[in-house]
């Protein structure tokens, strides 16, 4: 079992650079237990999440785009750069340029200066620029897909409840369940 964790406390934090970061790296894990499976031949890969959060989307301030390379020179979560401010929050620009190459406008700066959680403030001016949006810091009711690959992966199509996918993983199993 892999737990792609990382990507929750992203979604709360409107981190879009860490939110990438951990799905790479879960897209990782996913490729190499899938190259098992397909030499193994007996091995059914299920990746599933338990819910969504955060709400992001592609494109923001109403232009339907996404800017992926502003997130690629983002070297720290906003946690990590609303740290390094000043009490004051003066350094505001040189924090936020050394670990996203970013040259802050004077209104993002105002916005973080500002800001009652720095650390969001910064995240949401990176997104901006990269025109992604948010649409809530909490989990969503979005349904979210479920994919499988190897034997009996096709028990894990069509929509389901996420009570049944454990039910589904034990029956491929041949694992009794006491319900």
């Amino acid at each position: 079992m892999v737990e792609g964790s990382q990507i929750d406390w992203a979604g709360h934090a409107h981190d879009a650079a860490w939110a990438m970061n951990d799905s790479k790296a879960f897209d990782e894990a996913v490729a190499a237990a899938i190259e098992f499976a397909k030499k193994d031949g007996n091995t059914l890969v299920v990746v599933a999440g338990d819910h969504e959060t955060g709400g992001m989307s592609v494109g923001a301030n109403g232009v339907y785009d996404v800017k992926t390379e502003v997130l690629h020179d983002v070297t720290a979560t906003g946690d990590v750069m609303a740290s390094k401010l000043s009490e004051s929050r003066d350094n505001v620009q040189e924090v936020v340029k050394e670990h996203t190459g970013l040259d802050l406008s004077e209104d993002e700066v105002n916005r973080i200066v500002e800001a009652k959680d720095p650390a969001i403030a910064i995240n949401e001016v990176v997104s901006d620029r990269a025109l992604i949006g948010w649409t809530t810091s909490a989990h969503t009711g979005t349904d979210l897909p479920i994919y499988a690959y190897g034997p009996q992966a096709e028990a894990f199509s069509g929509l389901l409840d996420n009570t049944d996918i454990p039910k589904k993983m034990a029956k491929a199993m041949k694992i009794e369940l006491n319900n």
